[in-house]
């Protein structure tokens, strides 16, 4: 059975010839609202965390310190004014970010990397928020430009049925392996991300997974996909 080291090369290229390139904006927005867009990202799609951006800097609250002093109810009833019904979780996890964002950077965009605090640290101080799990807290520094891969269900899946990790490997262990494929490199590891989490949602579903039509089914083990045990 093949690795994940000597499967990458022929994995990234088949999923690159079935989605193309994504959409890679580490750059393209501010650190703060890169960071909110990865918080977003795990109740939203892409559009609707642009649209829920939007209606907070419409709303004067695209900023660190408004935010932070914003109730989380205030916050529902913003984006719901926009026509944007997103969960409770979802709106009122915005304002403890923005807290959090505040009190670690101040008023300066922190650069991306935002190398001057450690990544454990932030990796620590994130996952101790209130709806902030080990996966959130990885997009929002991936989203920082440090090189973490966020390793949601999916992902997991595609890497336990491709016999690439145990069934028991740990959270980090996982996300160590895949950062570690995409040489560390922040983009690479987002733009891996973007496509995994598509296989995971469209293929890799947790029933009945659709390998016939996974463009990732050249890389399956011969004897097909591995399950957990039980």
């Amino acid at each position: 059975m093949a690795s994940l080291a000597e499967s990458y090369p022929t994995l990234v290229a088949a999923l690159a010839d079935h989605y193309g390139q994504p959409r890679v904006a580490l750059e393209r927005r501010s650190a703060f609202e890169a960071m909110l867009a990865a918080g977003l990202a795990r109740s939203a799609d892409p559009a609707r965390a642009d649209a829920a951006l939007e209606s907070l800097n419409r709303s004067g609250l695209l900023d660190p310190q408004a935010l932070a002093g914003t109730a989380p109810a205030e916050v529902l009833d913003t984006l719901r004014d926009a026509g944007l019904n997103l969960p409770a979780r979802a709106a009122s996890l915005l304002p403890r970010l923005a807290r959090w964002y505040s009190e670690t950077f101040g008023d300066q965009d922190p650069p991306r990397p935002a190398s001057t605090v450690n990544t454990s640290v932030l990796r620590e101080e994130l996952a101790a928020i209130n709806g902030v799990g080990l996966a959130t807290a990885d997009a929002i520094l991936l989203a920082l430009g440090q090189p973490t891969y966020p390793v949601d269900r999916g992902t997991y899946r595609v890497l336990v049925r491709h016999g690439w990790i145990d069934p028991a490997t740990e959270y980090d262990q996982a996300s160590e392996l895949l950062t570690r494929q995409a040489a560390g490199n922040p983009e690479e590891i987002a733009r891996l991300s973007i496509w995994l989490v598509q296989i995971g949602r469209q293929f890799c579903v947790l029933r009945s997974p659709k390998c016939q039509r996974c463009p990732l089914r050249c890389v399956l083990p011969e004897q097909g996909p591995l399950e957990p045990e039980g």
